[in-house]
């Protein structure tokens, strides 16, 4: 809460990371599952010598020089810039609680960028057996990051006994750790199947029937997606009960993208058992356009549903997504937000705490406890959520935030700035009339 609030006119700070992060996600996995691909397949094609699979490889690797490393490069530095201006604190004390492994994590990616360029301009040029080394430095360095930040991210959902001892290894290897490491390798494999298929069909200097073995080949590295639904039961097994409720139908928004993500996981899995494995049908550029897209839906859709059953926490149970630490709010309900909110203070036009109108104060209190999830007018926009609510119905919905709404953080502070904000609230549909409301907010807070 010690610092300035990055405000996003319509969109907001936390949809701006989850577009980025989604694509970020869909690319970085194919990355991983591409260069897996890649390595065991040049190593397949030259013990059992199958030029054509070389031939395709030196395509292959040309594509995902362009993609994973351009675009991945730039959408993992635009994730590092906006969380650590959504969120500077959670951002912190990831940074401190898992150095080591951030550290070692960057090794791997430095590893993982050279031997990809290395792996990429000696084609050719070294002889088979170096190359191939070269290729599995790369595939080897790529999962190695996915396996670290693996147990960052899942940290954050199920943090476990670190809650209690705060212990590196507590945190990385939490009760979410393994399924989806799992689900995370399933996808990275399935992604890599679609990408060879759109890239044989991309290139050039192929016959038909040679676009027909690659795509046979890159086909079989969809076999994983049997063990999907099971990988996705053992993992919301292990994710918290109010979790699991969220996406039951306690958010609408969790319920429906976790059945866009099924529907869009089972689509592309049944046209791999049917279409690829049984009938063994050939692929076009259309098709497999197409795959792509309901694969990235697919990514998407569960990338968004893991955030958003952290509500209403961004370290869960550690700190809330409005960046308060739960350890905190004894002494916040005692002295008040803003005391601890310098940044809002100076952002509402005051220089202390003690200068601020009350109409000042109510808006540095929305700042400080409701900007990051809310906008006033875009996503999630708090003034059409309000809107016509008299001011009885907006201090009881915040007056019982977490309790009607598990997903919302619960107001912090005495009574005068609970009086505050509501007038603050209030004030910003002035001159609707208010109907009666069940003063229940329900959006996705």
């Amino acid at each position: 809460m010690q610092y300035p609030i990055w405000e996003v006119p319509m969109l907001g700070g936390g949809m701006v990371i989850a577009i980025i992060a989604i694509i970020h996600v869909t690319i970085a996995h194919f990355a991983v599952g591409a260069g897996l691909f890649a390595a065991v397949t040049e190593t397949k094609a030259i013990r059992y010598n199958q030029p054509l699979l070389l031939r395709f490889l030196r395509d292959f690797i040309r594509y995902l020089i362009l993609v994973s490393f351009v675009l991945g490069a730039l959408t993992g530095v635009g994730i590092w810039f906006s969380i650590s201006l959504v969120s500077p604190e959670a951002t912190s004390t990831l940074i401190h609680q898992f150095v080591w492994g951030w550290a070692t994590e960057w090794v791997f990616f430095f590893l993982e960028i050279t031997a990809g360029y290395i792996y990429y301009y000696t084609w050719d040029r070294l002889e088979p057996r170096k190359h191939v080394i070269i290729g599995w430095i790369y595939a080897v360095s790529a999962y190695m990051s996915l396996v670290i930040i693996n147990g960052i991210l899942t940290f954050m959902l199920t943090p476990g006994a670190w809650l209690e001892t705060f212990s590196f290894w507590d945190g990385f290897f939490n009760p979410t750790y393994w399924p989806s490491l799992v689900l995370r390798t399933i996808s990275c494999t399935s992604l890599a199947a679609i990408f060879v298929m759109v890239a044989v069909n991309f290139a050039r200097g192929y016959t038909r029937e040679e676009r027909h073995q690659v795509i046979m080949e890159g086909g079989k590295w969809m076999v994983p997606l049997a063990l999907m639904l099971p990988a996705s039961i053992w993992f919301f097994i292990q994710v918290p009960q109010e979790a699991r409720l969220l996406v039951s139908g306690q958010a609408i928004a969790m319920t429906l993208f976790f059945l866009f993500g099924v529907a869009a996981s089972t689509l592309v899995g049944l046209y791999a058992y049917f279409g690829l494995i049984l009938r063994q049908r050939y692929i076009n550029l259309e098709t497999s356009i197409l795959l792509g897209m309901i694969a990235f839906i697919a990514t998407g859709s569960m990338e968004f549903v893991r955030e958003g059953i952290r509500k209403p926490f961004i370290i869960y149970e550690y700190m809330y997504s409005n960046a308060i630490r739960t350890a905190d709010s004894g002494l916040l309900n005692q002295e008040g937000v803003l005391a601890w909110a310098p940044w809002t203070v100076l952002a509402v036009g005051g220089t202390s705490e003690a200068e601020l109108t009350p109409e000042q104060r109510g808006e540095a209190l929305f700042r400080a406890q409701c900007l990051r999830c809310h906008t006033l007018d875009g996503f999630n926009g708090i003034k059409p959520l309000i809107k016509r609510w008299p001011e009885n119905s907006i201090r009881h919905a915040l007056e019982n935030l977490h309790v009607e709404q598990y997903y919302m953080p619960p107001f912090f502070g005495p009574e005068k700035d609970l009086e505050e904000l509501t007038r603050y609230l209030l004030s910003l549909n002035q001159g609707e009339a208010a109907p009666q409301s069940n003063g229940k907010i329900t959006a996705n807070g």
